[in-house]
């Protein structure tokens, strides 16, 4: 009977570990998720900024695509719309590659840059410093973009990327 008492005790401590665990958890998810969300925004307003540098706001709208809802920005300078920005998520060496890209009201890419990415490490580093986002700058198309070696997938993922993002372009009414 002893020996059922100590177990009893210790499930209780447990339990009460448990739950004081899982309140101070809760309770700093509700102090910091409003922290948290606009950390958030202003990480992914910072990256449309980068891929559309002319911009002075972003505006976000759907675009339904085969049965699809994309979301999408417009950006905007002043009160004019002066292009959009589009996020595609695709595989490179490994799934789960996040690419933005600006396209100009004309369906020219204005900029491109990875937002998240499961890569090797190392890889996104060097497409970029292999010139793949600097190539695409100016483009309506990835027709004839090369790859940049020894990052082939990752390079190939980006583009398929950048493709999806002109072919929302296209669709925008």
């Amino acid at each position: 009977m002893k020996k059922f008492g100590s177990i009893v005790i210790s499930a209780l401590a447990l339990t009460l570990i448990a739950g004081v665990a899982t309140a101070a958890l809760a309770g700093t998810n509700a102090l910091t998720k409003d922290i948290i969300a606009q950390n958030n925004a202003a990480t992914a307003d910072a990256a449309r900024r980068t891929v559309f540098a002319e911009a002075e706001a972003f505006e976000a709208r759907t675009l339904t695509l085969d049965g699809e809802e994309i979301v999408y920005y417009a950006a905007l300078k002043g009160d004019e719309e002066v292009g959009f920005v589009f996020t595609a998520v695709t595989s490179g060496k490994s799934a789960g590659l996040t690419v933005m890209t600006g396209v100009d009201t004309q369906g020219t890419v204005t900029g491109v840059a990875v937002t998240e990415d499961s890569e090797t490490a190392g890889y996104i580093d060097k497409v970029t410093d292999g010139g793949l986002f600097d190539t695409l700058k100016g483009r309506t198309s990835t027709d004839g973009v090369d790859t940049v070696s020894q990052a082939t997938k990752t390079s190939k993922g980006v583009l398929k990327a950048v493709d999806l993002a002109l072919n929302y372009f296209e669709h925008i009414e």
